[in-house]
């Protein structure tokens, strides 16, 4: 088993705007997680290592930019970002 440290200031951590017209680029990894994982959860417990190991990695997804939702590619990597954090589309 491969531990995976996750800092808990790192869970659900709010994402910071890297300004606009710039991307934000995120790879995202997805674990599986066992009933009896969430229920641990549930009561409060520490998950332990066994959480985020390299054993219940799924898949890796990306790059992409969270703010315009576009998959990596050398031309949009050159491009401005027309995404944005908020909600309604405003820029903050």
């Amino acid at each position: 088993m491969t531990e995976v440290p996750v800092p808990t200031s790192k869970i659900s951590a709010q994402l910071t705007d890297p300004g606009r017209g710039e991307h934000l680029w995120t790879i995202i990894t997805m674990h599986r997680v066992s009933n009896d994982m969430i229920r641990h959860l549930s009561r409060g417990a520490e998950p332990g290592p066994e959480l985020l190991d390299h054993e219940n990695l799924i898949t890796l997804e990306g790059p992409g930019c969270f703010k315009c939702e576009q998959p990596y590619s050398r031309y949009l990597a050159n491009r401005k970002c027309t995404g944005t954090m908020t909600l309604n589309g405003e820029q903050p």
